[in-house]
């Protein structure tokens, strides 16, 4: 059975994996639940105005009780010096998922939000 894009809130979990805010420094967003998903999931990071010489590095971990974290394979955002999207795809292996922002710069003031999803199984 196929999902259509007009479905999306009954075929897929999708969650702010850091809601819009400026980052001035590293910071991590919410565990997002992920038990009533199942298959690939996606990724999508967007980037506002950054100054030169500032950078954001986005990251995605994996957690089976949403304390303890490790890196999910292919989980990991090309360094943002510029505004742009950047998307992924990627199997997540644990329960939990989460988005972190690495900042580097002199005076880092970046506009960033991420959302992420997946599939809902189908019973």
């Amino acid at each position: 059975m196929s999902t259509h894009i007009n479905d999306i809130p009954n075929a897929a979990v999708i969650a702010a994996a850091f809601p819009p805010a400026v980052m001035t420094e590293t910071d991590a967003g919410p565990a997002i639940d992920l038990a009533d998903a199942d298959g690939p999931c996606f990724a999508v990071q967007l980037v506002g105005d950054v100054s030169s010489g500032d950078t954001v590095t986005g990251a995605l971990s994996e957690s089976d009780d949403g304390d303890t974290w490790t890196a999910v394979t292919g989980g990991t955002f090309t360094v943002a010096s510029a505004a742009g999207v950047q998307t992924l795809r990627f199997v997540r292996t644990k329960r939990y998922l989460r988005w972190t922002g690495t900042i580097a710069g002199t005076d880092p003031s970046i506009p960033v939000a991420v959302v992420a999803g997946q599939q809902k199984k189908v019973f």
